[in-house]
């Protein structure tokens, strides 16, 4: 008997344990342009647009990549600021004129669990370019209910009254 109790306990763990994990991509495409030091371009990713509901659904890994081209007129070297959400180097970076990957940070994730939008800015410290297609790839697990959760524990609750009883 306690064989199928630990049985039961062990299937309504797994059962309920196991978050069901999703992949959502974002794919911005733009054709901003940088004039040169000091200009930025702005823009931000939705992905409440691809089912993402916040409070439902957590963010808990992911990753951008952003495409820059050079606006074909010489210039010595060009200087990208990659700002995610806020400045700081987890999320965001600096590249040399070129494309920009990254994965995503605690920052980055919290904003995107508080509302499912994340705020890009890209800046020139010197040049001139175009900011191409942005892409946002998030693996996403859903928040167990909390009415879940508390029949689970009344029924855990049960199960450990029961065994008690018959001790």
């Amino acid at each position: 008997m306690n064989k199928f109790i630990g049985g039961v306990a062990a299937g309504v763990f797994m059962t309920f344990g196991s978050a069901q994990a999703g992949m959502i991509t974002d794919v911005v495409n733009q054709n901003g342009y940088v004039s040169g030091f000091l200009d930025s371009y702005s823009y931000y990713h939705d992905i409440t647009d691809n089912g993402f509901v916040p409070g439902s659904d957590l963010a808990v890994s992911g990753d951008i990549s952003i495409k820059v081209t050079d606006d074909s007129r010489w210039d010595w070297f060009e200087i990208v600021v990659f700002t995610i959400e806020e400045f700081d180097l987890d999320s965001g970076g600096f590249t040399l004129g070129s494309s920009f990957s990254n994965s995503l940070e605690v920052e980055a994730l919290a904003a995107l669990n508080a509302d499912g939008l994340l705020d890009v800015t890209v800046t020139s410290l010197s040049g001139d370019f175009y900011v191409g297609k942005s892409i946002l790839n998030v693996v996403t697990e859903a928040v167990p209910e909390p009415g879940t959760l508390a029949l689970l524990g009344l029924g855990l609750a049960g199960l450990g009254a029961a065994r008690r009883r018959k001790a």
